[in-house]
């Protein structure tokens, strides 16, 4: 099974490589797993080894209110931050927190921008813009509060990785619904004129303890995998709250491999988390969950992402996909 993955998975993804760029989705369908058996009781503080299993699922639709969209903000109301640059092999990443300077909120549709800068030859032209995430996230932003803006572009222009990137664009403009936002300060090295951005998803409201979305998960994993294999590996959901977690109905999961080694090549599934075998995460209690996802047949550096449903606990790791 393939499916795409959900905004907030992406978001870890998208600190690497942005899924929705160039690149093939590979489907790839896993054997069954043997069935280990569980190695501790459920009145144990901590349960280990409940047995994965091959439950297709779809991401249920969330509960949390829908939060009423303001009026559209005005680029004179935005305040642009400080621009960080930074490396998300194999691109490179400046993301720009902008913020509503006014005293209401106000919002921004899920569309794709355009952005123009000045090109080497002193013309102001449009860069050719992909979105980071499909669709586009609407962006509510509260008084003061800073949403980050993501410009992702290739950091060599070869497939050798020798050859850097060198025509400049400086005096970068975003065009929003109601005019036109100006990154001034900010300046673009690029092989081309092609560049991927969005806006991030702000983080949803701290859960309340006792459900699903408070635990917090860690994932056990090799750091080297075979390149068109099966991963074993292991998920540790843990109840640091002083409620207990029932888990009914039973949570559903998204995983997800991105090999960036070459055109991008993803797994993921969408699967049933073992609710046969615990019913209730205790207060205090660790539960390990033991997990399979094919691997892509592409070689080299991967990322890995896994996260219960559409507002659960999240976890994200880096892979070497290997022969």
């Amino acid at each position: 099974m393939s499916k795409n993955l959900t905004a907030r998975s992406l978001a870890f993804l998208i600190s690497a490589v942005a899924l929705s760029a160039c690149g093939s989705s590979t489907a790839l369908s896993p054997s069954p797993l043997s069935k280990v058996s569980v190695a501790a009781t459920t009145g144990s503080a901590s349960i280990v080894g409940v047995p994965w299993i091959d439950k297709p699922a779809t991401i249920p639709t969330t509960t949390v209110a829908t939060i009423a969209l303001s009026a559209t903000c005005k680029p004179a109301n935005l305040k642009v931050g400080t621009a960080i640059f930074g490396s998300a092999i194999p691109k490179k990443v400046w993301t720009i927190p902008i913020a509503d300077s006014g005293s209401q909120p106000c919002s921004l549709p899920g569309y794709l921008p355009d952005i123009t800068a000045i090109d080497p030859n002193g013309n102001r032209v449009a860069l050719s813009n992909s979105p980071v995430i499909r669709p586009d996230p609407t962006v509510v932003f509260q008084p003061g509060v800073a949403v980050n803006f993501q410009i992702l572009f290739a950091a060599h222009c070869d497939s050798a990785g020798l050859v850097q990137p060198s025509k400049y664009y400086s005096s970068v403009k975003l065009t929003l619904p109601r005019g036109t936002l100006d990154l001034s300060n900010l300046s673009l090295k690029l092989c081309g004129d092609s560049i991927i951005s969005g806006f991030m998803p702000v983080p949803p409201p701290t859960p309340a303890p006792g459900t699903v979305e408070s635990l917090t998960a860690n994932v056990v994993i090799p750091k080297t995998v075979k390149a068109g294999s099966l991963l074993h590996y292991q998920v540790v959901l843990e109840n640091q709250s002083d409620k207990a977690v029932d888990l009914q109905p039973c949570p559903v999961y998204q995983e997800g491999i991105a090999a960036l080694g070459g055109p991008i090549q993803t797994s993921s599934q969408i699967l049933e988390l073992n609710c046969t075998t615990v019913h209730l995460i205790k207060p205090h209690q660790k539960i390990t969950y033991e997990m399979v996802i094919p691997v892509p047949s592409e070689t080299g550096p991967a990322k890995f992402s896994w996260q219960v449903e559409p507002e659960g606990p999240y976890a994200g790791a880096g892979l070497a996909v290997g022969q």
